[in-house]
């Protein structure tokens, strides 16, 4: 059992651990009492942990060694190293594992949000860290201690998100169909176009689209107006941490392709990396419209080879520079806002365009969420409800409107015929005068129809 000590103004809670006594002090009676207890309780249930001499620092090179490098992709490695880096370790690396409470953690998130953010490279003024960033830090912290728990360091996790900002999901502005479709006439550079339909027409990140290659498209019957051209998405292009890819070691089969870089300086490399989920491999229908802009590609792709010959890398990517050597993510977003400040277009983001995509297909199939699920590659048809309800809520509207006409404004439900004046059925022919052409037609080829509505008239 534990016992107390008093020392000068502190108490110390005194008790054994493998044979040897574990001394913890604190300021006041009360809070050595409650230790006490606690220990006790937890000695009672079987789950009492004695805390760590570990610091926070030392605990999380051991968490990211054991853990991170295991479950983390390279761009998460890459994030979290760099949190733990800027924002963790500076403020609280040096606490004892054991001495961190839910209070302390409170008081960090706390004095975060008035911490400056680090400066990267062409960024002179960051302002204060985001609240997103201090989102990820209580995310990433949270499961640390998670860890921290089952590996018996501490008996409880002291992350509380009471502290920590919400998650705000900023909304993206997105343009109506008749603005994407008067951007794509006024696009001129072959690769935009070419990003720009494979974004609207195939719901395609942007990742996926200049990670994507010939080998994965057929073109199906190109004399037939390119009936049946569909596409394969297996692969993302990226730029990741030479350092992760090197401490990754088990992840390289992730990697389907590095491409040579043109430094050798550079801490950066360009890779073709395998998607983040099943899911996201799919095959994809093409558009008619889109699969000639793409045969109007490789036919340019083979001008160029023809003249530049062995100087052209042929890596297979269908959006490539002249060179043959792919276009990043980043420069075609740059192009596109080029293009949307040389036309004085609505501002949006790349990215919008799947949105619009995801749109226009929930619209036009009315809500069949799963079948634009197929083409979105989204792991679960519940991530489309929840980030496109709105859409679902406008088919819902309509139903509602239907209703009220159907039900609230009509006369009544009998369903028996009502009589039609004359002056009423000369108005309706007068309004839709190809009804009355098509009446005519079956009234002419059909004289026993003639005969019965007579006799029903007579009657």
């Amino acid at each position: 059992m534990a016992s107390k000590v008093r020392r000068g103004k502190s108490f110390c809670v005194v008790y054994l651990v493998s044979g040897k006594q574990k001394w913890e002090t604190y300021k006041t009676e009360s809070e050595a009492d409650a230790r006490i207890s606690e220990i006790a309780e937890k000695k009672a249930l079987g789950n009492f942990v004695p805390p760590s001499p570990r610091t926070a620092s030392e605990f999380l090179v051991e968490y990211v060694d054991v853990y991170g490098t295991v479950k983390w992709r390279h761009s998460t490695y890459s994030s979290n190293t760099s949190l733990i880096r800027n924002y963790i370790d500076p403020l609280i690396g040096r606490w004892k594992l054991g001495d961190i409470t839910t209070k302390k953690m409170d008081s960090y998130f706390t004095k975060l949000k008035s911490q400056p953010a680090v400066q990267h490279k062409g960024c002179n003024n960051p302002g204060l860290i985001s609240d997103r960033n201090i989102y990820e830090i209580n995310l990433l912290l949270s499961n640390a201690f998670s860890k921290a728990v089952d590996w018996e360091y501490i008996g409880k996790n002291p992350i509380t998100r009471n502290a920590c900002p919400d998650r705000v999901n900023t909304k993206r502005g997105i343009w109506t169909p008749e603005t994407a479709k008067t951007a794509l006439a006024l696009c001129t550079d072959m690769n935009l176009l070419a990003c720009m339909h494979l974004a609207i027409s195939c719901s395609m990140r942007i990742g996926e689209i200049t990670g994507l290659r010939w080998q994965f498209i057929s073109f199906g019957d190109v004399e037939n107006n390119y009936d049946n051209a569909k596409l394969q998405i297996d692969s993302q292009l990226q730029r990741i941490a030479k350092e992760s890819f090197e401490i990754l070691d088990r992840k390289k089969s992730q990697i389907r392709f590095v491409f040579p870089t043109l430094r050798d300086n550079t801490s950066t490399m360009l890779v073709l990396k395998a998607l983040k989920t099943k899911s996201s491999e799919r095959t994809l229908w093409v558009p008619p419209t889109t699969a000639a802009i793409l045969y109007n590609i490789k036919s340019q792709q083979k001008a160029l080879k023809s003249i530049f010959g062995d100087e052209y890398q042929d890596f297979d990517m269908v959006i490539a520079q002249s060179t043959g050597r792919p276009l990043e993510g980043g420069h075609i977003s740059e192009v596109f806002s080029k293009l949307i400040a040389d036309n004085c277009l609505p501002k949006v983001g790349f990215h919008s365009l799947r949105h619009l995509s995801t749109t226009v297909k929930l619209l036009i199939s009315r809500g069949d969420v799963k079948s634009v699920q197929g083409d979105t590659g989204h792991s679960q048809a519940k991530m489309v409800t929840d980030t496109y309800a709105h859409i679902l809520d406008h088919n819902r509207r309509t139903m509602a409107k239907k209703f009220e006409e159907s039900f609230f404004n009509s006369s009544g439900l009998d369903e028996s015929p009502q009589e039609v004046s004359a002056e009423q059925v000369i108005a309706l022919f007068a309004n839709y005068p190809e009804s009355f052409e098509m009446l005519l037609k079956i009234l002419g080829t059909n004289r026993q129809l003639i005969d019965r509505m007579c006799r029903n008239r007579m009657v």
